[in-house]
């Protein structure tokens, strides 16, 4: 898991900003006690975005970064897009989907960037028995955090207290001989509980 300060460069944190601000079409976000809303759509700042993280140069980076080879994406960008979080929003921990059933692929790693302004909202990872955190980075406008897929280690976003946070996801993915247990994100605080998915 790494954290980044002033990701993204050339000003375009500004003009991404920007148009999220001017989106009208979020679409609320509820699972169990979580809540935020989200946008799937297209923008040009959000394409030309797209068009970086989709890139030969940034994808051998995140390789780099992460000490994984193989990693391609999906152009779809399935279960992609961007979070609104303000005053109240929560995001309770949970084990992201590990399986692409379009592209039949494993997801291997994850890419949070983070836009705007907020009080609260860490993001946070626990431990297998989820009694210890184990990373905790603050969403300062234009920071970043890489994390690898887990199954065991589950991960959320404090509430929010104030402000808004944007936060755009871009996944990776990596080809592997099999996958026993293919899900969906899983919501519930201990793997162990095997309570049913309701996303």
């Amino acid at each position: 898991m790494k954290y980044y300060e002033n990701f993204l460069k050339d000003y375009l944190d500004v003009d991404l900003l920007s148009e999220l601000k001017s989106i009208k079409e979020w679409k609320d976000f509820n699972r169990n006690k979580s809540h935020m809303k989200e946008y799937y759509d297209e923008g040009q700042w959000l394409n030309k975005l797209r068009c970086h993280l989709h890139s030969k140069s940034f994808i051998q980076w995140i390789e780099k970064e992460t000490e994984i080879e193989g990693l391609v994406v999906d152009p779809i960008g399935t279960g992609e897009g961007v979070s609104l979080m303000q005053s109240g929003d929560i995001l309770d921990p949970h084990i992201d989907f590990n399986w692409n059933d379009r592209i039949k692929m494993h997801r291997a790693v994850n890419l949070l960037i983070y836009l705007g302004s907020c009080q609260g909202g860490e993001f946070e990872v626990w431990n297998e028995t989820m009694d210890e955190k184990i990373f905790n980075a603050n969403p300062i406008h234009n920071s970043a955090v890489i994390f690898t897929h887990s199954e065991t280690q589950a991960h959320g976003v404090r509430k929010i207290t104030s402000g808004k946070r944007y936060s755009i996801r871009q996944f990776y993915y990596k080809s592997e001989a099999t996958c026993e247990n293919p899900h969906q994100s899983l919501y519930w605080f201990n793997p162990e509980m095997k309570m049913p998915t309701n996303s």
